[in-house]
C-alpha cells in the first residue's frame, strides 16, 4: 500500500527539473522550492541574467537538503544549430512580456487610439515568448520526459508545468492587456493540446495561472506599480508569494499530482472572481 505521508506525496528529492526564467520572479521561486526539497534544477534564462550568481545561491540553499542547481553549459561563442529557435526559448521572467501595457480610459476615440498604439511586432513577440516557446521547449525535452515517465510516472516524474497567467481567465478592461491575455489564453489551450499529444507516453502537461506575484514585470510594493490599488481587492488581501508558487509546482510535479493532466491551476487569491469589467 502506498504511503500517504507528506514527504512521499509531495517529495521531489532526486527529481531533475529545467526551469526557464530561473534568475528572477516566479522562475526563481520555483527553483528555490525545488532545490529546498532535494531536486536537481537546470536554470535556464537570458544570457544577460546573473545565471552564475543565481546558481551559486540556489546551491547554497539546496545543499542542506540534497538539492542542487546547474547553469547552461554552452560557451558564449557557441551557436545553436537552429538560430531561429533560441530567442523563443529565452525569457527574463516566466510570466512573459506584456508589451505596450497601458491603462484604457475615456471615450471611443481614446479607446481606439490606445488599441491602435499596439504594434504587430508587440503581438508577435508576446506570443513567441508566452506561447510558442513553451511548445518548442516541451518538444525538445520530450525524449527525456518520456524516459522519466516510463520508470517514474507513478511518482509524478515526466511532467511539464507551464506558467500562464490569470489574465487569460478574466476580461478586465481598465488596463489594456489584450495581446498578453490572448497569448496566455493560447498557452492555457496549449497545455491541453500537448497533454493530448504526449498522452501515449503519459508525459503529463499541466499549467499554473498566477495572479499578482512579485516579479520583474510586476514589482509589487514599488512606487508607480499600476496594479498596487488592486491588491486589497483580491479576496486574499495580499499578492502571492514564493510559498504559493512553489507549493503549486511541487504538487503538480510530485506523486500528489501524478494523476493530474491537461489542466491548469489558478493561483490568484481569488482575483478572477472579481477581475471583470473595470476591476
Amino acid at each position: 500500500m502506498s504511503s500517504l505521508r507528506i514527504e512521499q506525496l509531495f517529495g521531489v528529492k532526486g527529481y531533475v527539473a529545467a526551469v526557464t526564467g530561473g534568475c528572477s520572479g516566479l522562475g526563481f521561486m520555483i527553483c528555490k522550492g525545488l532545490v529546498e526539497n532535494g531536486a536537481k534544477v537546470y536554470v535556464l534564462s537570458l544570457p544577460t541574467d546573473p545565471i552564475d550568481k543565481t546558481v551559486a545561491k540556489l546551491n547554497e540553499i539546496g545543499q542542506p537538503y540534497g538539492g542542487s542547481a546547474i547553469g547552461p553549459s554552452r560557451r558564449p561563442d557557441q551557436r545553436p544549430r537552429d538560430a531561429a529557435r533560441p530567442p523563443l526559448l529565452q525569457r527574463g521572467d516566466p510570466t512573459g512580456p506584456a508589451r505596450g501595457l497601458r491603462r484604457v480610459e475615456g471615450p471611443l476615440a481614446e479607446l481606439q487610439a490606445s488599441l491602435w498604439s499596439a504594434q504587430p511586432g508587440d503581438w508577435t513577440d508576446t506570443f513567441a515568448v508566452n506561447t510558442t516557446a513553451h511548445y518548442f521547449l516541451s518538444v525538445a525535452l520530450l525524449p527525456l520526459l518520456a524516459a522519466a515517465a516510463e520508470t517514474g510516472q507513478h511518482h509524478g516524474r515526466g511532467a511539464v508545468v507551464v506558467t500562464s497567467s490569470c489574465a487569460s481567465m478574466h476580461n478586465a478592461t481598465n488596463v489594456d492587456l489584450t495581446s498578453y491575455a490572448a497569448s496566455k489564453a493560447a498557452t492555457d489551450h496549449l497545455v491541453r493540446l500537448l497533454a493530448a499529444k504526449f498522452s501515449r507516453f503519459y508525459v503529463r502537461v499541466a499549467g499554473t495561472n498566477p495572479g499578482f506575484v512579485p516579479s520583474n514585470m510586476n514589482p509589487v510594493g514599488e512606487e508607480g506599480n499600476m496594479f498596487s490599488a488592486l491588491f486589497d481587492k483580491v479576496p486574499a488581501k495580499r499578492p502571492g508569494n514564493a510559498a504559493d508558487i512553489a507549493g503549486a509546482v511541487l504538487y503538480l510535479a510530485s506523486r500528489a499530482g501524478s494523476y493530474i493532466n491537461g489542466v491548469s491551476l489558478c493561483i490568484d487569491g481569488g482575483r478572477v472572481l472579481l477581475a471583470n469589467g473595470q476591476e
